[in-house]
């Protein structure tokens, strides 16, 4: 685990924490929003996201033996709280993945999200690995404006029985 440095946006100074899955605690806060997130903007699949659990994620996390993980945690370090994070993986196919990414509202706009996305890529790139898929959920399009500055783009739709 190491720690990158990245001093005052808007005044408020976040830390970097890099690390792998022993980092999975500190997203657990963070995760839980991005699922009340998806299950207040989904129309099919409310049920499915008020089902899910971070223990459930976690056990998929932690028992994939055939995937390497990286995380990114940013915190606050005025504040002392965390308030974003990025899980990204490569699996033993060699194809890279932003798994999840979650920044609290109040500090969305202050480049934190970039900086996130930017490490998951440097990582996996540097991993040898060059296709990469990001997954987003039914009613979460307005990521797409965010994942297309990386040249990330809708390919497949994939349509899921309820």
């Amino acid at each position: 685990m190491r720690n990158v440095k990245e001093n005052s946006f808007n005044k408020k100074t976040i830390d970097y924490i890099e690390g792998g899955k022993e980092l999975l605690e500190f997203v657990e806060p963070l995760w839980k929003k991005l699922n009340d997130h998806h299950m207040q903007n989904s129309i099919h699949f409310k049920e499915r996201f008020k089902k899910f659990s971070f223990k459930d994620r976690r056990e998929v996390i932690e028992k994939s033996e055939d995937k390497q993980v990286f995380i990114t945690l940013a915190k606050d370090i005025i504040q002392g709280k965390y308030i974003g994070y990025v899980i990204a993986s490569i699996l033993k196919e060699s194809i890279g993945e932003i798994n999840s990414i979650y920044i609290e509202d109040d500090y969305r706009g202050l480049k934190i999200g970039d900086t996130l996305m930017k490490n998951s890529l440097d990582w996996i790139r540097n991993n040898g690995v060059i296709r990469i898929k990001i997954g987003v959920a039914s009613g979460n399009e307005e990521a797409f404006k965010f994942y297309a500055r990386y040249g990330f783009f809708p390919r497949t739709t994939i349509l899921e029985y309820i």
